[in-house]
């Protein structure tokens, strides 16, 4: 595996002003708040998820459901773009009004916090002036997991945005009960992507058996928030029992005198 070698994994607990700016620095690697969003709202939320998700359909893998066309559909054909962007503001109704129900979703939260926090604010991405999803609702049911895979950089809607950083975020929903998976892996960082092409697996990501041992491993409990480098290797342990669901985004970071985008 052509990537950096590392000895562990650097993680701050609190997200901060301080913390953001290390995380987009690389000087940590990952932040992982506890209870970021209230346990009784993730629950409250759980059976409109489970609607929704029975619903939809996600065209790179049958490992997990999906709520919203994903920026990797989109970067998979001019079809799929089309849908993404003709579907976005539909999928944030969906998920603000029907799964949320008014209340703030998780990922408006974090939007709001990052926000006061980065120097230059925080914002949703856009392609030609049309708004991008800035967040995605995803559920692993029992069997379900995710290859070790980074979230590449280089996808042509947020071309024009010259992202030097993209951070992988998700607010935990559900998690499986302890000792039955779900939790998220972490091997090392590809800074070449077209190296990462080159050992990808035929369906998507690597081969955990040839990866070795993670350099580090965590279990998320509901309402916590996991912000890390997605140019690290990372996969989901299969969930044996319950569920893992989650509301992700990415955030893309150019510098700390413009602002964050989010999208998903």
């Amino acid at each position: 595996m052509r990537s950096e070698p590392v000895a562990g994994l650097r993680h701050a607990d609190e997200l901060t002003t301080a913390t953001l700016l290390d995380l987009a620095e690389g000087v940590v690697d990952a932040i992982w708040v506890r209870a970021f969003h209230p346990a009784e709202e993730c629950r409250a939320a759980l059976p409109p998820i489970i609607e929704a998700c029975e619903r939809a359909s996600y065209t790179l893998t049958d490992d997990f459901q999906s709520i919203g066309t994903s920026m990797g559909e989109a970067a998979e054909s001019a079809e799929n773009r089309r849908r993404y962007l003709r579907t976005a503001a539909a999928t944030c109704e969906l998920i603000r009004g029907r799964i949320f129900a008014g209340r703030l979703s998780p990922l408006d939260r974090l939007r709001l916090v990052l926000d006061e926090l980065w120097p230059a604010g925080a914002t949703v991405a856009r392609h030609e002036g049309a708004m991008l999803l800035p967040g995605i609702i995803r559920r692993w049911p029992a069997g379900g997991h995710a290859n070790p895979h980074i979230d590449q950089r280089d996808v042509p809607l947020l071309a024009g945005y010259g992202l030097r950083r993209r951070i992988g975020t998700n607010v935990y929903l559900e998690v499986p009960p302890p000792e039955d998976g779900g939790h998220v892996d972490f091997w090392g960082v590809y800074r070449d992507e077209r190296s990462y092409d080159a050992e990808r697996r035929a369906d998507y990501g690597l081969d955990r058996d040839a990866l070795g041992e993670p350099v580090w491993s965590c279990r998320p409990g509901q309402g916590d928030l996991l912000m890390f480098d997605a140019a690290r290797v990372h996969g989901v342990r299969r969930v044996e029992r319950g569920a893992r669901v989650t509301a992700a985004c990415f955030v893309g970071v150019r510098t700390a005198t413009q602002p964050l985008v989010l999208f998903a």
